[in-house]
């Protein structure tokens, strides 16, 4: 289903919900995210901006008619409620991995700028999907997935944004530069204060970029550039560039301070953006976790050298992670895409690196330590998964069985959807001018069968499997203490298994990179 992103916003099932009491800044205080959460929640603008955006989105659906209507199945309007109406569509990974979580993440940031809490927020973005793809694509039958990511991945890139929206609206009012940036990065909060007329939030205490203090941050920018070996192939170059961001919102957090108390507010948030290019094309990453809930402890004492302490974050988070790239070349995957294989209009094979993500709550830890000797910090994540996966395997199976009709999703698009775990690790160690650091992720799935578009025309509902193993370690120097300067080394792997027929794609990368922390 090729649903466009909803620009609603509120929250239909949140309208049930009790009201919290206001909570209004007083006078003379200084402001803190929880000023705004503790106002009123807007019901009646939430159903307003929930029904413009679907309207919206109905509007552009029908422009393009000629093209969703690729997707057009007609069913009956009772089928809707049996079980054999609820599929697993065939769109790109892009659509089903980055354009709906960006919509559900969207619909939930709204939310949360109309002051409702994250068990509402996600039930607006859970309805908002829900009446899209039950109700207005009544010509199409349910895509099963795109219920369950665009709310479920869109909760914690939703979450960042709101928290970057409440960030950016305690700067200087006073730039129309700043005004664009927060009206487009920080949307939701942006149009609440405007719709509200309330003042701008009265802030004392700012940080080293001029917003207030009151939400901790850690921004950085990186740029590289790597050379990718991979068995079979000529090294080639390929270059990088992206942001990260983590934001929390938890009374006291990284401030000279003592306590440890639990927290149920998805306090703590992250987001990271790079793109890739190669002379073989470009690609695509991007991940967002929220630990929804947890305990944090800390004790944090102020020397004339900073900070000097240590904290730790233990509690249940939900993420999303996607790849698309076509910035690397294996020959294994050339090997598999170049065999012949069904002759159906459909079967179109997939070079690309593909992985999108929906990550369950699971288990997460953050760790800082902070002294004279400098500082270490880590974030470990494990999580049950739903996730599209690339599997170059299939062309395999395809030639040998070339009469077979198998997956839709294999077929049109190369990956299959599964369910599995994932496991992630980030950590950076500062030790006087010298800088190191490692980032790794595993996933491993099996696919999920038996819910196909259209299962009468499968020969064989062949099952998949498919891992992911990436990993990036640096090891440099700071010239100054925002600015990094360091050689890198990684790995990818990429493996699939169907039916016996298995493929792996691995390159080892080697390079430069400057990373600057603002």
């Amino acid at each position: 289903m090729r649903g466009w992103p909803s620009l609603a916003v509120g929250a239909a099932l949140a309208c049930a919900l009790p009201v919290p009491a206001a909570h209004a800044q007083s006078r003379g205080a200084e402001w803190s995210p929880r000023d705004d959460e503790a106002l009123p929640s807007h019901h009646l603008r939430s159903w307003a901006e929930m029904g413009g955006g679907l309207l919206l989105g109905t509007a552009g659906y029908w422009a393009l008619m000629r093209r969703n209507a690729a997707d057009w199945d007609n069913p009956r309007p009772l089928s809707r409620f049996e079980r054999s109406s609820w599929v697993l569509d065939n769109n790109s990974i892009g659509v089903n991995f980055l354009g709906h979580p960006a919509s559900g993440g969207l619909s939930y940031s709204f939310a949360r700028a109309n002051h409702y809490g994250v068990p509402a927020s996600f039930a607006y973005s859970f309805t908002t999907s829900f009446l899209w793809e039950f109700i207005i694509e009544f010509k199409e039958k349910v895509s099963f997935n795109d219920v369950l990511v665009t709310p479920g991945a869109g909760l914690p890139l939703g979450e960042f944004f709101y928290k970057l929206g409440l960030y950016l609206d305690s700067g200087h009012h006073d730039s129309w530069g700043y005004d664009v940036a927060r009206a487009l990065l920080g949307s939701g909060v942006a149009l609440d204060r405007w719709l509200d007329g309330r003042p701008p939030p009265k802030v004392a205490t700012r940080d080293n970029l001029g917003f207030s203090a009151a939400i901790w941050h850690d921004f950085s920018a990186r740029y590289g550039a790597t050379e990718v070996s991979s068995a079979g192939e000529s090294s080639y170059a390929r270059y990088s560039a992206g942001v990260t961001g983590r934001l929390v919102t938890l009374e006291g957090y990284g401030k000279a301070s003592s306590f440890g108390r639990g927290f149920y507010g998805a306090e703590l948030s992250s987001f990271e953006l790079e793109a890739e290019a190669s002379r073989y094309g470009w690609g695509l990453w991007s991940a967002a976790d929220t630990m929804l809930a947890g305990y944090h402890a800390q004790r944090f004492v102020q020397r004339p050298s900073g900070l000097s302490g240590g904290s730790v974050s233990i509690g249940t988070s939900v993420g999303f992670a996607y790849l698309r790239s076509a910035a690397n070349r294996y020959a294994s995957v050339e090997a598999a895409v170049s065999k012949p294989g069904s002759d159906l209009s459909y079967h179109v094979p997939n070079r690309r690196e593909q992985y999108g993500a929906w990550q369950l709550p699971g288990l997460a830890l953050d760790v800082r330590l902070l002294g004279s000797w400098g500082s270490f910090e880590a974030s470990a994540r494990v999580q049950p998964s739903f996730a599209g996966v690339g599997a170059v395997a299939f062309y395999d199976w395809s030639a040998e069985n070339p009469d077979a009709v198998s997956k839709h999703i294999l077929h049109r698009q190369g990956y299959f959807y599964g369910w599995g775990g994932v496991g992630t690790l980030s950590a950076r160690l500062a030790l006087g001018v010298f800088r190191g650091g490692v980032e790794l992720l595993y996933g491993a799935y099996d696919s999920q069968d038996g819910w196909d578009r259209h299962p009468e025309q499968l020969s064989v509902d062949v099952p998949a499997r498919g891992d992911i193993w990436r990993y990036r370690a640096s090891l440099g120097v700071a010239p100054r203490p925002d600015l990094t300067v360091a050689f890198e080394l990684g790995k990818r792997r990429f493996h699939s298994e169907v039916a016996g027929f298995e493929r792996t794609a691995r390159a080892t990368e080697r390079g430069v990179s400057a990373v600057w922390r603002f």
